[in-house]
């Protein structure tokens, strides 16, 4: 999966796979983060919004996609 680098503080890129809606986020420290069962409007809400880290909290740890810790 293609990732996109993404203006954050603690957020280096993001890779979204429609066909399987899995999400990943990669953060600045190593970390690699995959959710599951996340519908493209929600990788694409993440894409805009100024606060990354903010969202991925509050909206995708919070709404039960299956989380899945890839590195680190």
């Amino acid at each position: 999966m293609q990732r996109r680098l993404v203006r954050s503080t603690s957020i280096k890129a993001v890779g979204y796979d429609a066909v399987t809606q899995n999400l990943e986020i990669e953060y600045r420290h190593g970390d690699l983060v995959r959710y599951t069962g996340v519908p493209a409007h929600i990788y694409e809400a993440l894409l805009q919004v100024p606060g990354k880290a903010m969202f991925i909290e509050q909206v995708i740890e919070r709404n039960g996609y299956g989380r899945e810790q890839v590195r680190g």
